[in-house]
C-alpha cells in the first residue's frame, strides 16, 4: 500500500489516495462510539462544540474537536440529518393538510400551505406577475380592487368602497 508521511511523522495512506483522486469521503469507515454520538448530536443541533462535549470529548478541546469532526464526518452527518428529517416529513405534510382544511386559517396561510405541499410533491405553482396599471383607468382599477376585496370579505358584499 502507498503511504505518505505527515509533518508530524504519521503515515497516512488516505492522503496519497486523496492526492491521486482515489479517496472518497463516503468510503466505509469504522467509527468510534464517540464519533457516532457526535454525529447523532450534531445532526440534531448543528452545534459542533456542544455535540463534541455531549459525545464525551474534553470541554477544553471541544471547539477544535467539533470543528475537525464536523469536517471529517460530513458525509455521515449529512446521512444522519437526512434520516432524521425524513422521519418528520409525514408529520409536516399532515400539518400542511390541516392548515389547508382549517376554517379559521387565513387565505394567505392556506395558499402558502398549498404551495408548500405542491412543491414538496414535485409540482410547482406558477408565479406570474403582470403590470396592468398602465392598461386600465383609475376607475377600472378601483372597481376591480373593490370586487376582489368584497370577494375576500374585506369589504361588505361589494357595497363598500376604498375610494
Amino acid at each position: 500500500m502507498i503511504m505518505s508521511i505527515h509533518k508530524n511523522k504519521k503515515k497516512c495512506s488516505t492522503c496519497v489516495l486523496s492526492a491521486l483522486g482515489l479517496y472518497y469521503k463516503n468510503m466505509t469507515r469504522t467509527l468510534t462510539d464517540q464519533q457516532k454520538r457526535f454525529i447523532e448530536y450534531f445532526s440534531q443541533t448543528g452545534n459542533a462544540t456542544q455535540s463534541a462535549i455531549k459525545a464525551g470529548y474534553s470541554e477544553k478541546t471541544a471547539e477544535q474537536q467539533g470543528y475537525e469532526l464536523k469536517n471529517k464526518l460530513s458525509t455521515e452527518i449529512d446521512d444522519a440529518t437526512r434520516k432524521l428529517l425524513s422521519g418528520a416529513v409525514p408529520m409536516a405534510i399532515d400539518k400542511l393538510k390541516s392548515l389547508i382544511s382549517e376554517d379559521k386559517i387565513s387565505p394567505s396561510v392556506k395558499l402558502g400551505a398549498i404551495n408548500s405541499l405542491l412543491d414538496r410533491t414535485g409540482y410547482q405553482t406558477v408565479h406570474k406577475v403582470e403590470d396592468i396599471t398602465g392598461k386600465k383607468t383609475d376607475q377600472e382599477l378601483q372597481a376591480e380592487l373593490n370586487h376582489l376585496l368584497s370577494t375576500l370579505g374585506v369589504i361588505g358584499g361589494g357595497s363598500g368602497s376604498l375610494n
